[in-house]
């Protein structure tokens, strides 16, 4: 059974036929679904897994094993860093929960700082 996901119109996230999945042999892929994380920090780029298959197999492709292999271990260090700096408590400005950056949320033009007045 396919799981449809869509966003409601007060911005919540709707998935459809998650009562059905419970029953059955769903439960299987629920606990599958806990070991895999939902997206990979690629450089700073939060991929779904999809997207992430995608850019390995283009790297692979024109890159070569050397190439997916330098590029897989520089992701690891990559995120080795990241892990390392976002446990220290650091206080950087630039926080991600759950896939979505926590602070100052920015909608439009309107929200932006004013520039400074005179000259």
């Amino acid at each position: 059974m396919v799981l449809r996901t869509r966003i409601g119109p007060d911005g919540s996230i709707i998935s459809d036929g998650d009562g059905s999945s419970s029953s059955g042999g769903g439960g299987g892929g629920g606990g599958r679904r806990r070991l895999c994380p939902t997206s990979v920090d690629t450089f700073g780029f939060h991929l779904e897994l999809k997207h992430f298959a995608i850019v390995l197999l283009l790297v692979s492709v024109t890159m070569g094993p050397i190439g997916t292999i330098l590029f897989l271990s520089f992701l690891s260090i990559y995120t080795y860093y990241q892990r390392r700096s976002n446990g220290s408590g650091g206080g950087g400005s630039n926080k991600w929960k759950d896939g979505k950056a926590t602070g100052k949320n920015i909608k439009g033009v309107g929200d932006l700082p004013k520039a400074p007045k005179g000259g």
